[in-house]
């Protein structure tokens, strides 16, 4: 259940963040490359929750790759807008 409940806080913001920076001019290959972070982020949190042993290093490569474009993004539209707040 925990793994559900993770992946709808996580994923749907990092698909907004995707989403505005599509929108805001992104190069295809940031995109994708974030994008493939977070989908295999996902697969590896799944895969290490769903063992009857969890294995806690698949967990935290999965939250790690999860959480890269996260930030990524977040760090690049503040960096890329935040001039904008001041004129």
């Amino acid at each position: 259940m925990r793994a559900h409940s993770n992946f709808a806080e996580y994923v749907p913001l990092a698909l907004l963040l995707l989403a505005f920076m599509e929108t805001g001019g992104a190069g295809p290959v940031f995109l994708h490359a974030m994008g493939a972070s977070l989908l295999v982020g996902r697969v590896v949190h799944a895969y290490g929750v769903s063992q009857l042993k969890e294995r806690f290093a698949f967990r935290v490569v999965g939250m790690t790759l999860t959480f890269v474009p996260l930030l990524a993004c977040a760090s690049r539209l503040l960096i890329q807008r935040l001039p904008l707040a001041f004129l």
